[in-house]
């Protein structure tokens, strides 16, 4: 995940999910897979169980369901 946050100028996983899930809202969901698939595993669950819990980012239950199947 450093990789991915130093190619983007992040400086956390927070924002690096942000931007993810700010592609499907845009309509991007083939980059957002893309993104998603660019993360480490243990990540990726991180961002499963974000989108789950107290995390508002706006995507819905067919977008989780996209990213589920990814993993």
């Amino acid at each position: 995940m450093k990789k991915l946050l130093k190619m983007y100028g992040f400086n956390s996983d927070m924002q690096y999910f942000e931007m993810v899930a700010e592609s499907v809202i845009n309509g991007q969901r083939t980059q957002a897979k893309e993104q998603f698939k660019a993360m480490p595993r243990d990540n990726r669950k991180q961002f499963i169980n974000a989108n789950l819990g107290n995390w508002q980012s706006g995507l819905n239950e067919q977008d989780l369901a996209m990213f589920i199947a990814i993993i």
